[in-house]
């Protein structure tokens, strides 16, 4: 696998054409139609920034938060990080690990699209319609002289008939698998308190 912050940074150019899903209501039951519609702009968005370093760290957080963040089914997310803790956990400190995994996402996603300057994204339209209630919508991050990196978005619609992000697969890795992971065997290690800490310190 390349340098990981490189790979983040395709990841997290890639998960901000889901923004703004709301303002495309009249295709939200399309993921794919949304992703392409909604992609250009907000890396135009971006693109527009123009500030120092300290200072764009912090539009990018403002942006992320903004944009990104209302996007990715933050809750949903965290219940799976969690694993079997989930079950020894009170509802303060289930609460506390929600606010922390969206914090530390927040500061992540801010911190690798420092480095963003321009990769295509191509979206590539599913063969399969959406099967109750989950999705999947592949795309190809394309850069000049490097090979491209292949990040498939898995999809859950809530409640309200929103598509909002679970996971992501990237060159064949579930970032949702893996982090679950570190985190469970974390927790049974330190208890989940000292875990909301450390997540709330990264972000």
């Amino acid at each position: 696998m390349r340098a990981p912050k490189l790979f983040l940074l395709f990841i997290t150019t890639a998960m901000l054409t889901l923004s703004a899903g709301k303002a495309q209501a009249a295709t939200a039951e399309e993921p794919y139609t949304m992703l392409k519609q909604v992609g250009e702009q907000l890396f135009v968005d971006i693109g527009n920034i123009d500030a120092d370093e300290q200072q764009k760290k912090a539009q990018l957080r403002t942006l992320v938060k903004a944009q990104l963040i209302p996007h990715i089914d933050t809750k949903f997310v965290s219940f799976k990080l969690l694993g079997k803790h989930v079950r020894e956990i009170n509802k303060q400190q289930a609460l506390t690990f929600i606010d922390a995994i969206e914090s530390y996402l927040t500061n992540t996603y801010a911190n690798a699209l420092m480095s963003y300057k321009g990769q295509e994204v191509h979206f590539i339209k599913p063969n399969a319609a959406p099967s109750n209630g989950y999705t999947a919508v592949k795309t190809e991050i394309v850069e000049a002289g490097k090979p491209t990196i292949d990040i498939v978005f898995k999809l859950r619609q809530d409640k309200a008939g929103s598509w909002r992000v679970y996971d992501l697969v990237a060159e064949g890795i579930s970032l949702l698998d893996a982090k679950q992971k570190e985190i469970i065997a974390r927790i049974t290690e330190v208890g989940i308190d000292q875990v909301n800490q450390e997540l709330l310190a990264k972000g």
